[in-house]
């Protein structure tokens, strides 16, 4: 029997739903599906698995390689991606492609200038599920991140793979816990994508397991040194549009290109863009007006192919930032001028993004998924298999039903978006309910608290929500805000008078 103790035990939505994938795996009536739950199991035991998406040339496979922390993701000019591709933590390099038959083929690799080339041996693309990237990275060790074909590409084959691959349908949960969409601007589109992704099938729907991220920001007003300002503003008044808020808890300005040179610049690059910062000022104002004129051979003593490779690795806004911070005595080595474009590229934002927005709800976010995949597999056992089916299904239901983990993360967003607002105690109150670990933390109570002080507590705050709940004026998500506070303390309370 597979061991579930990596679980943490306060995780209880995700020791049960583990709980009933083990029972599919120990009484499966054929070796496929216990082979198909054991994966659920892996996968709720793993890390959590993030995809990145969005359009054609949005910058994901940019993003992909600042986020592991070095080139991996081929980012040459053209659709690039063609396949899904997931990239998690291994013990050694390996590539594999997973075949739409289940089985596993083994394939070569190189890597052209950080890039990965991969060899498909004689693999025809339509015969191929996804391809998997074993990298000894440990960025990887807590997410695994998944590269996704560009939607609405010219081949339409390769946006069919992304949309199935993560919507979430009749026949299971997607192959993602979570999305970080790319979008230039908000595009009819994105819209819709992000609406598809937000899956229904697990109680009340919530864009928590979603976050957009304004791409290529450093190319807003043609690369101009403000241009990251000038996104963060864009990113803070989509923010504010009620459609955005109800489809991703947040949107952040990200320029990944800059990121991911930041995190990989060269010493000898680092000299090359000292000696451009020694061009005569009126000559390298002129340089920078443009990517023609930067590029032009009658401008400097550079070489036109260094100056396509640093326009290549930087951007015109990127070549800019980097002369301002060498000129200006911010920084000069290597090393120094990564740590600028980092801190500029928005990174450290989404970092802080997943370390506080995602890390925290992972496990739940995982056990939404294997719910719905363990629906799909149950759905699709044989009918000599009837009675399993219905026990494990009642099961399921039952946790759904009763736990109220799912419930607390959407009614968290609709308070932290503005979508539900309260009254100052209220909403403190309220946060501190849906974000505490324990009973006495839940309610605000010193850790030492009795059983009975709790309990008590508990009582009232049921009183006083149910009340609130009942309110015939009360907006609806308002009354779902407080019903699922209702819910909690009913918990509170069953689990302290039962002690």
């Amino acid at each position: 029997m597979t061991d579930i103790s990596s679980v943490a035990p306060g995780n209880s939505v995700a020791t049960d739903v583990l709980t009933v994938a083990q029972r599919l795996v120990d009484n499966a009536p054929d070796e496929s599906s216990r082979h198909d739950a054991q994966a659920i199991i892996e996968r709720l035991r793993g890390p959590l698995r993030i995809a990145i998406a969005g359009r054609v040339k949005a910058g994901k496979s940019t993003l992909l390689n600042a986020l592991v922390g070095e080139r991996l993701a081929p980012t040459d000019a053209g659709e690039c991606t063609r396949l899904v591709t997931v990239y998690r933590r291994g013990p050694a390099y390996d590539v594999s492609a997973k075949m739409l038959d289940g089985s596993i083929r083994p394939l070569t690799f190189q890597r052209n200038n950080g890039a990965l080339t991969i060899d498909l041996g004689g693999a025809k693309e339509a015969e191929i599920d996804h391809l998997d990237v074993a990298w000894p990275s440990s960025s990887l060790a807590t997410i695994t991140l998944i590269d996704t074909p560009g939607l609405e590409s010219i081949n339409d084959e390769n946006s069919r793979r992304t949309r199935e691959f993560l919507e979430a349908d009749a026949d299971g949960s997607g192959d993602a816990d979570a999305v970080i969409y790319l979008m230039r601007h908000a595009h009819r589109s994105d819209i819709a994508f992000l609406d598809a992704f937000m899956d229904r099938s697990v109680t009340a729907p919530s864009p928590v397991n979603a976050v957009a991220v304004l791409s290529r920001s450093d190319e807003i007003g043609a690369g101009r040194l403000d241009a990251m300002r000038s996104a963060a503003r864009i990113a803070e008044r989509y923010g504010a549009d009620p459609q955005l808020r109800s489809l991703c808890a947040a949107i952040v300005p990200m320029a990944g290109l800059i990121a991911e040179t930041g995190l990989t610049l060269r010493e000898d690059e680092a000299a090359t863009l000292r000696t451009l910062a020694a061009t005569d000022p009126d000559v390298l104002e002129r340089m920078l007006m443009s990517a023609d004129q930067f590029c032009d051979s009658a401008t400097s003593d550079l070489t036109v192919e260094w100056r396509r490779e640093l326009l290549d690795r930087l951007g015109l806004f990127g070549v800019r930032f980097v002369i301002d911070a060498i000129r200006s005595g911010r920084a000069t080595t290597a090393s120094q001028l990564g740590a600028e474009l980092v801190d500029e590229s928005g990174l450290n934002g989404l970092r802080t993004l997943f370390r506080e927005h995602f890390a925290p709800r992972a496990q739940v976010l995982q056990a939404r998924s294997a719910l719905l995949a363990l629906r799909a597999l149950i759905r699709r056992l044989p009918a000599s298999a009837f009675a399993l089916a219905a026990d494990l299904d009642r099961e399921l239901e039952r946790i759904e039903s009763s736990t109220t983990q799912f419930a607390r993360i959407r009614a968290l967003h609709l308070i932290g978006s503005g979508l539900v607002t309260f009254a100052g105690p209220e909403t403190d109150e309220l946060r501190t309910l849906f974000a505490a670990a324990g009973p006495a933390a839940a309610l605000g109570l010193d850790p030492a608290a009795s059983a009975d002080e709790t309990s008590r507590s508990a009582l009232q705050a049921i009183t006083r929500w149910r009340t609130r709940s009942a309110d015939p004026l009360a907006d609806p998500s308002m009354v779902e805000v407080c019903e699922t506070a209702v819910r909690c303390f009913e918990s509170i309370y069953a689990s302290t008078t039962s002690v």
